[in-house]
């Protein structure tokens, strides 16, 4: 009987691969020279000769909403956000809701479906995903595992951006393992991904099931309300309220890694560019209004150069920037926000947008290049 030797290897990637692979949306591991979000925000000066004052929509009705509109301005909304008995809004499934996956070929592909299959199995903070032997042809090849780390770079990068919903990973704290086991001179891979050390992936904000359980549960009735709110405005009213709801609710910073994130905009109510960003989303994503997350850099208003993060939505057949995060900007020596400030980086075409926001497709450290909506030249008008 032929003696045959089983060796069994356990190969750490991610720490190579994805940890860095957020790009501006995770902190990234020191000495990993990847791209970290940056906290640092626009600082304008106030003009108080063109200070406004904003109509709430909900003291003075359909008329007043309709003037503030034909002035580029739309009226505030303040969603109730206690606990109520409504059922979850699910987010509209579109062609933005895979718009990075479309981009991805096969394998990558493969790797983000089976993600998205387990999205709600994350939320145990230790839940793997087995591929089995599905990539075991792709590695016996020549430079079979480089390409299988690009792959899963791809993939992670595409699914963060589509998917702004995940607040509680650590991604840090996750692995991917890739075995191999010899037997009669045939080698055979398996591949899964999962928590470090059998550990957990949660972020350091939340240390069980049940408080990340509470948490989601909260996002999705703020959600919830919200859509029902907006549910018979347009879509540029729908963007508007939104807009305004989040520079009212949210004040730019935090400390915790929550800043990055959905919870952090929306229950701490404090966030960098990136958690306003993918709260705007997250909001658009339930109401049906298309809506892409967007990095790159901006020049801020010191002529400082930063990395960034923003929207784009599509407007009919048209695509147009929202930067809600340098439309709350910070007023120095005090003052009121003016409707200029408020509006400047709402609903803007190329030709204003650019001139300070730069895009960069490539969402991590030699990852794939990304492409975004090419947005209309001019500016929205309603």
């Amino acid at each position: 009987m032929r003696n045959n030797k089983i060796i069994i290897i356990l190969v750490t990637v991610l720490s190579v691969v994805v940890i860095g692979i957020l790009g501006v949306i995770a902190v990234v591991a020191s000495g990993n020279n990847k791209k970290q979000p940056v906290d640092n925000q626009n600082v304008e000066t106030p003009n108080n000769n063109e200070e406004q004052n904003i109509v709430d929509g909900a003291a003075n009705g359909e008329q007043n909403n309709q003037a503030n509109e034909s002035n580029g301005n739309v009226a505030l909304i303040d969603p109730d956000i206690n606990p109520s008995d409504t059922n979850t809004v699910k987010p509209t499934e579109s062609f933005v809701s895979h718009y990075y996956y479309n981009q991805l070929d096969d394998t990558a592909k493969t790797i983000y479906t089976e993600l998205k299959n387990s999205k709600d199995k994350f939320i145990t903070g230790n839940y793997s995903v087995d591929y089995g032997t599905r990539f075991n042809t792709l590695l016996n090849s020549e430079g079979g595992q480089d390409k299988l780390t690009a792959a899963f770079q791809e993939a992670w990068d595409a699914f963060i951006y589509d998917n702004v919903d995940l607040f509680y990973i650590d991604v840090t704290k996750v692995n991917i393992n890739i075995q191999y086991q010899d037997l009669g001179g045939i080698r055979t891979y398996k591949v899964s991904i999962g928590p470090r050390n059998n550990g957990s992936y949660y972020l350091d904000t939340f240390k069980t099931q049940e408080e990340v359980e509470k948490a989601k549960s909260y996002l999705e009735d703020i959600r919830n309300q919200m859509t029902q709110q907006i549910s018979t405005d347009g879509i540029y009213r729908k963007l508007g309220k939104v807009h305004n709801w989040l520079i009212e609710t949210v004040s730019y910073g935090g400390n915790s890694k929550n800043r990055h994130t959905i919870y952090g905009a929306l229950a701490d109510n404090k966030a960098v560019c990136e958690g306003y960003a993918r709260a705007f989303k997250y909001l658009m994503d339930a109401s049906g209004v298309p809506c892409v997350l967007v990095s790159g850099t901006a020049t801020n208003s010191q002529g400082e150069e930063e990395n960034h993060a923003w929207n784009y939505v599509q407007i009919n057949e048209n695509w147009y920037a929202v930067d809600v995060t340098w439309d709350d900007p910070i007023i120095t020596g005090g003052g009121e926000l003016t409707q200029e400030l408020k509006y400047k980086y709402f609903l803007k075409g190329s030709t204003e947008f650019n001139v300070d926001h730069k895009e960069d497709g490539r969402l991590s450290e030699n990852g794939k290049q990304f492409r975004f909506p090419t947005i209309s030249a001019q500016n929205y008008r309603p």
